[in-house]
């Protein structure tokens, strides 16, 4: 009698966690779509809406803005849950200083985000595809244009993490990265027994095909052959600034720069607290990267 109700009470136990990681493992993957809220005409901008195709056949959406004379083009890549006008980021905002500063700017909503299509996050394994697809359809439209990503948490790691592939752009901004989408996941589950947590991260690879131990910017930040700039809060109450610290000495790139902003807590906030000086110190980092000499040598 003592026997089988162990061998319920086992059962129950097993139960209980399969359901558990099966839950935490659909949380994570769940899209959390919002949607776009205004557009650049609402800044006064002229843009293009855009539709592209990834090379796994998704249909993503976004709008290309051009200014005249351009020095370069930015692709903006948002955050997890974000869209391309995220308004708690003040993307629309940063897009509109971007153009007013001489750069087209091409932004776009992560699959299973804003209009794009998809049902599910990949955690950033599938997530590589639309960086790649993006800056592709970023290249075609502009020639020879020189080409910086500036993104933003998962969109920053992304940003690194094609790079180091040798995608065809001449520098990173990454505004608030993870050192993985493991580790940021932790950060989200801090209070989930570890055993459960690695349940839930195999659930997610074999149920969801989203597999979080394939984005690791820690391990390839070394292999990216361009520069790169670190924007940090030293307060982000989300990803810890270690983080970005990790990653700028995991690179030993002397091109890379280090920016941490005291005093905030937000994170991605980096930009709406100090709007002038954020724009300030990326177009600093873009003239060292794209000077006028070249493009002047370009335009030849």
């Amino acid at each position: 009698m003592i026997t089988t109700v162990l061998v319920f009470v086992v059962l129950g136990i097993v139960a209980f966690h399969v359901v558990a990681a099966f839950y935490l493992a659909e949380t994570f993957t769940r899209a959390k779509r919002r949607r776009v809220q205004g557009t650049p005409a609402d800044l006064g901008l002229r843009y293009e809406d855009i539709q592209f195709l990834t090379a796994d056949r998704l249909v993503l959406r976004g709008w290309f803005i051009e200014s005249p004379g351009a020095r370069a083009t930015i692709v903006i890549v948002h955050d997890v849950e974000g869209t391309r006008a995220d308004e708690q980021q003040g993307l629309l905002a940063l897009q509109r200083d971007y153009v007013r500063r001489g750069f087209n700017v091409f932004s776009f909503d992560l699959r299973g985000h804003g209009e794009s299509a998809g049902r599910r996050d990949g955690l950033g394994a599938a997530e590589r595809l639309d960086v790649q697809a993006a800056v592709a359809y970023a290249r075609r439209r502009t020639g020879r244009l020189p080409i910086i990503i500036h993104g933003f948490g998962l969109g920053a790691a992304l940003a690194i993490t094609v790079a180091a592939r040798g995608i065809d752009v001449v520098a990173v901004i990454a505004d608030s990265s993870f050192t993985s989408m493991v580790a940021y996941l932790r950060l989200r589950s801090p209070h989930v027994p570890a055993h459960l947590f690695r349940l839930a991260c195999a659930f997610a690879r074999r149920l969801f095909k989203a597999d979080p131990g394939v984005l690791r910017p820690i391990t390839v930040v070394d292999r990216v052959d361009l520069p790169v700039l670190f924007v940090h809060a030293e307060g982000d109450s989300v990803v810890p600034v270690s983080h970005s610290l990790n990653l700028a000495a995991a690179s030993l790139d002397p091109r890379d720069r280090v920016w941490t902003l005291p005093d905030l807590t937000e994170h991605c906030h980096n930009y709406l607290q100090s709007p002038e000086i954020y724009m300030a110190r990326c177009v600093e980092f873009v003239d060292l990267v794209v000077p006028t000499r070249l493009l002047e040598v370009q335009a030849v």
